[in-house]
C-alpha cells in the first residue's frame, strides 16, 4: 500500500472540510495518509469523522513539551550537527516554532520510512515543511488557497522560497494558477490546480418538472 504523509496546521476542521475530504478520498483509493497536525481543533461543532482516521492523527506538542522533547532528541544521533548549528544560529527569531517543529516531525517520517510530505496551507504547514526538507531532505508539496497567496505574510521563509523549494505546487482554481504562474514563471511548471472534491453521491437530483420549483432568497426589506 503506498503511503503519504500530511502536515495541518489543525486537522481535522470544519471550516477545512476539503481537507479533510481529501485524506479520505487518498484513503479510499488505497493510499494510506500519515497526518500530522500542528494544533488541536477547539471549539469546532460535532461531525461525522471517521474516526478510524480521527484517531490517527499525530497531533504535536504545545511550544514547552515540543522544545524539551527536540532538546531531547539533539543528545542522539537523531539530529546531525548541520541541523544543530542551524537551529542555534536562528535562535528565538521569528517563527522560531517551525524549526523544532520540523525536527520533531522529520525525525518520525524518517523512523516511518516516510518519502513525501504534503502540506496545507502555504502558512506554518507549508513552512514547517520547508524546514524538514531542508533539515532530513524530505521533498514536499503544498497546495495554497486563498489568503496564504493573495495576502501573503512577511517570513523569512517567503511564498517564493516555498514555491522555488516544493516537488509541486496545488492551487484550487485556474485564476489561482495563473497568478502564481505569473508571479513566479521560473516555478510555472510545477504549479496544477485540482479542485477541492465533493461526493456526489450523498446528493441526489431533483425532478423540477414533478412540481413548480420553489425558491429561496434572503435580504432586506427596502420600503
Amino acid at each position: 500500500m503506498p503511503e503519504v504523509a500530511y502536515l495541518f496546521e489543525r486537522f481535522p476542521s470544519f471550516g477545512q472540510t476539503f481537507c479533510y475530504r481529501e485524506v479520505v478520498e487518498l484513503e479510499r483509493q488505497g493510499t494510506k495518509a500519515h497526518v500530522f497536525s500542528i494544533r488541536r481543533p477547539a471549539g469546532e461543532p460535532e461531525q461525522d469523522w471517521d474516526p478510524g482516521i480521527v484517531e490517527r492523527v499525530h497531533y504535536l506538542p504545545e511550544e514547552k513539551p515540543l522544545v524539551a522533547e527536540v532538546e531531547r532528541v539533539w543528545k542522539t544521533k537523531a539530529v546531525s550537527d548541520p541541523v544543530r548549528a542551524a537551529v542555534k544560529t536562528w535562535d528565538r527569531q521569528s517563527d522560531f516554532l517551525r524549526l523544532y517543529q520540523a525536527i520533531y516531525v522529520g525525525v518520525r517520517l524518517r523512523e516511518k520510512g516516510l518519502r513525501h510530505l504534503h502540506a496545507h496551507f502555504a502558512g506554518m504547514a507549508a513552512r514547517t515543511a520547508y524546514w524538514i526538507n531542508e533539515f532530513f531532505g524530505v521533498p514536499f508539496s503544498f497546495t495554497a488557497h486563498a489568503n496564504d497567496i493573495f495576502a501573503p505574510r512577511d517570513f523569512t521563509v517567503s511564498l517564493a522560497k516555498l514555491i522555488e523549494r516544493a516537488s509541486a505546487v496545488v492551487t484550487v482554481s485556474d485564476y489561482a494558477v495563473r497568478l502564481l504562474q505569473e508571479r513566479f514563471p521560473e516555478s510555472g511548471a510545477k504549479i496544477h490546480r485540482v479542485y477541492n472534491g465533493v461526493d456526489l453521491s450523498r446528493f441526489s437530483v431533483t425532478d423540477f418538472a414533478s412540481q413548480p420549483p420553489g425558491i429561496v432568497s434572503i435580504g432586506r426589506l427596502i420600503e
